[in-house]
């Protein structure tokens, strides 16, 4: 083995020339002659002060020559001086030259005295030789050089440093060993190890083990200097106050040491110690030794003011005065618009189809990663891969939150913006350039594959543009330019023909990434590394290529058409684009009316001659992309002139067999996230209030009739009167066929709310068996064992360290329950406590929480939380119901607001507790009377609950879960290695509205079934809405009216919405429109939309096995699996049609293995049917696989 390299000219005179080095730079330094001794060069200054002398080997620098300025050493006496403090490192040789010193002085009549700085935390138990002297040596000349300037005495310094160094503690850690010039290095440390507590000489340290990361390594340092077991050990609680050092070793990037440092500050801020003052560099190094020590002096105002006073030392470095804890440094931008990625979207029909291509993508990124760093060692960095992988990652966590819009355009734009912000480097603004160029030339109406090539087109001109590279260079246009080159070609394909377009193009992309490789570059950074050097294929292109391959492979496996493009979707989507009139149930058994037969003949009576309607548009059509185009033509008025008779519609008693349809296909979805958030209505007019019908509440749309000022309601024939001058008259004689209005009456400023102006409570479950373990593999690979409430404390302060920073005005608080309910609140108030009695006093409970304030943010209560959270304990028993209303009650004073319920177990004790286990029969409610009237006051307050309970135990989730169910909030079940991602995902789940109420009216003759059978209006009291919330309502026609149906061109539907907004406006959007009828014999199978009525058997099948009626939902989920079939036989199933599939096998499986005399549905089951309940067309990504459930199939469902 060879000495390490170094930059010197001989190891004989490399500490003199360095000397020399520093004392020319500082300008106020000089050399003593014949010594290596650095002086300052006013020693004038000195007359009548306290002169301090330090020093010691070479190797250490900036230490201790860079720290003269505030003293000077040697002929101190002759210069004035009027004493001399030595400051010494606890080392063997230092002691012994210094006291020499010390004695000669003294013969000469020098006041002199010594301190001797053994701040070493690294051993446990003392030794005869003591603790080392390390970094904190630079403390010491600090305070000593300020008291000295200050004029103070030879023993008042002492007496005030010597009381100082008991509050220092150091403490280092090594990744490398440093080696002296021309010497082999002074001891081994194998690769991927490092070394704790060695000393600045690489002295060996006290543990060796594998290389963690920052975080952790910080924490294990700061955890061993603050062990009191440690005789060692820094005696440092909350409350206290530190200036913390963290200083470079020699070898560190200045990349790691803000790294670093910023685990410090946290660490040391989350034990409750306020970090006063940090300074981070190189203070004392060993040579080129690769690690970091850290140094904490426990302060006050006197050692503030000392370390704050100024000097002229030239490594001392300029450290601000200001509080490092409690100072806000996260600075806002005055942007004049939100950043695309942060807008809320509607999803379209190609949202699904971009999404999962997006998915693909990603996960192609991230398996090249090593192979795209290692193309890119030999030319550039080595971080291609990387900074691919930080893109794929960035885009995977905002599909996650976001729901892709239907606008090709619109998420280009958010994918320029994702990509400029996390991608970083020349790749990422290349890649946003090409976004950007490319977003102006796709949207929602055209997305056709002429589109597509000219926005790849355009794209690809202003990376030339503004990068300055072109075919040939050796770039990532190599690969790029050839493939769009060949997309152009998608303008004159056929349509059969644009997959082989696309597949020429990813051939042409991988052909052009694979000639780099023998292509000189001409730019970037390869451009400056010799030719011969350059073997390898440019990672860019490789990239590119990569990209369009992912691309190519998610369409093939889509069964991609391009021509399906152009279809739009609608916030109120039919699964038929017709109304079925003569659909009956099989047996009629729920509906209250019985299946009967009409006979048709020739003797029709014509309707009254009329004006003709306008013709619908085909504008409703299936959500996803892939489905066919409808077979049933657009619906024209009949023609009927007056020599052909009326057409006859067909015997019903004729459609029994092959051609009945046992699904009512007659299903509506409403998209009621999309419909309540109102910032994507902007082109909508809006109004005061609607002219409502007196009799059904039908507002006058764009269908109404107007005669003299009389409206005839369309949906039950009431006459009402209309007065001229209301303003809502224009829609009443609108034309069209759809209107879509919203309706914002005048609030006074009281009855808005600010949109931070809400809460998030965490009501936390700390009962005894939150102490059970879990095995867990910890950072060096070997397994441990976390319990449960640890891995919730962990989460929380994950949670809250988000909330932090993305909401700093939110409001959080903290309510436990074991034994007793314990509110933290904001962890600034004094914690109030419900035992005994007062566990089962309801009013008591939630007139203690509506009274318990929180008046703080977050921003001002992060460090009191975390203190709160770190002091949890298990015990006692789950007294989950009082405290789940106690959470409600402080949350109800702020509408939006969410409370997040963690707990391992069954409620046992107060309100709420579970004592019987009931079974799944209509006469025994599954949800126990107190969780309902709980979730009705939830939802009363707008209030969000999320539950989550730990896998493997039984929480009776079935019951509990109805808090969620009913308000809008999330139903999962978590592990040790999941609670903190959901969690802190459900703690940033924004409620878009509260208080919402959906009436849907369809005209006097429809009823609703399984909701209203009486009635042609349908009301629904929803509550607070998500995010990709959507419900699903089945219509059917009364036999009564069957006749008259059958003889009229269209039905009208209208939705009437009424909400508040998250910041309390209220809002009224009315959507009204029309739709063709039909019969059965007319509707091709193919056509349907397979995904609205998935949904809605997947919601309504959720609901009725929740009720205890299994064998309706066992009827329902058999005649959708036989529709899904008879389809599957006339045309390919799609993906997305096929996780339907796959849902109804789920709830198949649980239902056949449910016997309600004897067994009730676990929790694993229950959280499948809450989650089903509140299926949508937006979550079909996360639906549960057939595969997965036929594992857990016994696992489903629990005996008594």
């Amino acid at each position: 083995m060879e000495p390490k390299k170094k930059l010197i000219n001989s190891a004989d005179n490399c500490v003199d020339e360095a000397l020399c080095g520093l004392v020319r730079a500082s300008g106020a330094l000089s050399l003593l002659k014949g010594h290596r001794v650095v002086l300052r060069s006013d020693l004038g200054n000195l007359r009548g002060k306290v002169a301090l002398l330090s020093g010691g080997g070479s190797g250490h620098e900036p230490a201790h020559g860079g720290y003269v300025g505030a003293a000077a050493i040697l002929s101190l006496h002759n210069a004035g001086a009027s004493g001399v403090l030595l400051i010494v490192k606890n080392y063997t040789g230092d002691r012994l030259n210094f006291g020499l010193a010390a004695e000669q002085a003294r013969n000469h009549g020098v006041a002199v005295d010594m301190v001797i700085v053994a701040e070493d935390c690294a051993f446990d138990q003392p030794s005869k030789a003591g603790r080392r002297g390390l970094c904190g040596t630079i403390f010491i000349h600090k305070l000593a050089g300020a008291l000295a300037e200050e004029g103070c005495s030879l023993d008042q310094i002492v007496s005030q440093v010597t009381e100082v160094l008991k509050g220092i503690g150091t403490l280092g850690v090594s990744l490398s060993p440093c080696s002296v010039p021309g010497c082999l290095p002074s001891f081994d440390l194998p690769p991927g190890d490092m070394e704790l507590g060695l000393g600045i000489h690489g002295e060996a340290g006290i543990q060796r083990s594998k290389v963690a990361s920052a975080d952790k390594v910080v924490k294990t340092m700061i955890d061993h200097m603050t062990n009191p077991d440690s005789q060692s050990h820094l005696p440092l609680k909350s409350g206290d106050s530190v200036v913390v050092c963290v200083n470079n070793l020699g070898a560190l990037s200045c990349l790691e040491m803000a790294v670093v440092t910023r685990a410090a500050i946290i660490c040391l801020e989350s034990r409750g110690v306020e970090v006063a003052r940090v300074m981070s560099g190189s203070f004392m190094t060993s040579l080129e030794m690769a690690g970091v020590s850290l140094t904490l002096m426990k302060a006050n105002q006197e050692t503030l003011r000392l370390f704050d006073a100024k000097t002229s030392a030239p490594a001392w470095p300029t450290v601000s005065s200001v509080c490092v804890s409690g100072r806000s440094y996260i600075t806002n931008p005055e942007a004049t618009s939100t950043p695309p990625q942060a807008d809320t979207h509607s999803e379209g029909p190609l949202s699904p189809l971009m999404r999962q291509v997006l998915g693909r993508i990603c996960s192609t990124l991230l398996e090249k990663q090593e192979e795209l760093n290692s193309l890119d060692r030999a030319a550039g960095d080595g971080d291609c891969g990387n900074t691919h992988a930080q893109a794929a990652r960035a885009i995977q966590e905002w599909l996650q939150d976001h729901v892709v819009p239907g606008c090709p355009g619109k998420l280009l734009s958010v994918l320029a913006g994702l990509v400029q912000e996390k991608m970083g480097g020349s790749s990422g603004a290349l890649y946003s350039l090409f976004l950007t160029a490319a977003a102006g030339h796709v949207s929602e109406g055209r997305a056709d594959a002429a589109a597509w090539a000219s926005a790849t087109h355009a794209g690809t001109q202003a990376m030339k543009r503004y990068g300055g590279a072109d075919t040939g260079d050796r770039t990532m246009l190599d690969a790029l330019c050839p493939a769009v080159d060949e997309l152009r070609k998608l303008t004159a394909a056929a349509p059969g023909g644009q997959m082989a377009v696309l597949q020429a193009a990813v051939q042409k992309a991988t052909s052009g990434a694979e000639s780099t490789r023998d292509l000189t570059a001409r730019a970037g950074r390869a451009s400056y590394i010799a030719a011969e050097r350059v073997t390898l294929p440019d990672p860019g292109a490789v990239a590119v290529a990569t990209i369009l391959k992912a691309v190519l492979e998610s369409l093939e496996g889509q069964n991609f058409r391009p021509h399906c493009f152009t279809q739009t979707t609608a916030k109120m989507e039919f699964a038929c684009s017709h109304v079925v009139c003569d659909w009956r149930p099989v047996g009629a058994a729920s509906t209250g009316f019985s299946p009967t037969e009409h006979t048709y003949d020739n003797r029709v009576t014509l309707k009254k001659q009329g004006p003709v309607p306008p013709p619908v548009p085909p504008r409703h059509r299936p959500r996803p992309t892939s489905l066919p185009p409808h077979h049933l033509p657009p619906f024209q008025p009949p023609l009927r002139p007056s020599s052909l008779p009326p057409p006859v519609p067909p015997r019903i008693d004729k459609l029994e067999g092959e051609n009945r349809l046992k699904v009512n296909v007659n299903v509506v979805s409403l998209s009621i996230g999309n419909l309540v958030d109102i910032s994507q209505a902007s082109g909508l007019e809006n109004f005061q209030s609607p002219v409502i019908c007196g009799k059904c509440s039908a507002a006058l749309s764009c269908l109404s009739s107007m005669q003299s000022n009389v409206w005839v309601c369309e949906f039950c024939g009431c006459a009402n009167n209309v007065n001229n001058s209301v303003t809502r008259v224009c829609i009443g004689q609108r034309a069209g066929v759809h209107s879509d209005d919203l309706y914002l009456p005048d609030q006074s400023e009281d009855d808005y709310q600010n949109l931070e102006d809400t809460l998030v409570v965490f009501c936390v479950d700390i009962s005894g068996s939150m102490i059970v373990t879990t095995e867990v593999t910890s950072g060096n690979g070997f397994p441990g064992y976390i319990s449960r409430l640890q891995g919730m404390q962990d989460a929380l302060k994950k949670a809250l360290l988000s909330l932090l920073q993305q909401s700093p005005h939110r409001r959080v608080a903290l309510v436990t329950f074991g034994d007793e309910v314990v509110i933290y609140g904001d962890g600034t108030s004094t914690p109030l406590t419900l035992r005994d009695w007062a566990l089962v006093d309801y009013d008591h409970i939630w007139q203690q929480g509506v009274a318990y304030t929180i008046p703080h943010c977050i921003a001002e209560t992060y460090q009191q939380l975390i203190q709160r959270v770190k002091e949890l304990r298990e015990y006692g028993a789950t007294s989950l119901g009082p405290a789940a209303l106690a959470s409600v009650a402080m949350a109800s004073r702020y509408p939006g607001s969410k409370v997040i319920l963690c707990t391992d177990g069954m409620a046992n004790i107060g309100l709420g507790a579970m004592e019987q286990t009931p079974s799944l029969s209509s006469s025994s409610p599954l949800t126990p009377i107190f969780y309902t009237q709980l979730a009705e006051k939830a939802v009363e307050s707008g209030v969000i609950i999320s539950v989550m309970t730990f896998e493997g135990t039984d929480c009776r989730l079935a019951d509990v879960g109805r808090l969620a169910d009913s308000t809008g909030g999330r139903v999962n079940m978590v592990s040790i290695g999941t609670v903190a991602t959901e969690i802190e995902s459900a703690s940033i789940d924004n409620v878009l509205a509260t208080g919402v109420t959906a009436t849907l009216l369809a005209p006097d003759g429809v009823y609703f079934p399984y909701e209203d059978e009486n009635n042609h209006k349908l009301v629904k009291d929803i509550g607070n809405v998500t995010r990709g919330m959507e419900i699903t309502v089945q219509f059917a026609v009364k036999p009564a009216f069957t006749d008259v149906f059958i003889q009229k061109d269209t039905l009208p539907f209208q939705l009437q919405l009424s909400f508040k907004t998250r910041d309390q406006q209220k809002v009224t959007r009315i959507i009204t429109e029309q739709r063709p009828v039909t019969i059965c014999s007319r509707i091709q199978t193919e056509s349907l939309n397979t995904v609205v009525l998935g949904v809605h058997c997947a919601q309504l099948c959720a609901s009725l096995t929740m009720e205890g009626r299994v064998q309706e939902a066992q009827r329902q989920l058999k005649a959708q699996q036989e529709l899904l079939g008879k389809i599957s036989k006339q045309r390919p199933i799609q993906q997305e049609e096929n996780i339907y599939g796959n849902w109804m096998h789920t709830m198949t499986t649980i239902c056949e293995d449910i016997s309600p005399e004897s067994e009730i549905l676990s929790d694993e089951a229950a959280k499948v049917m809450y989650q089903m309940k509140r299926a949508s067309s937006a979550t079909s990504s996360n639906s549960i696989p057939t595969e997965k459930k036929k594992k857990k199939k016994k696992a489903l469902v629990a005996g008594i």
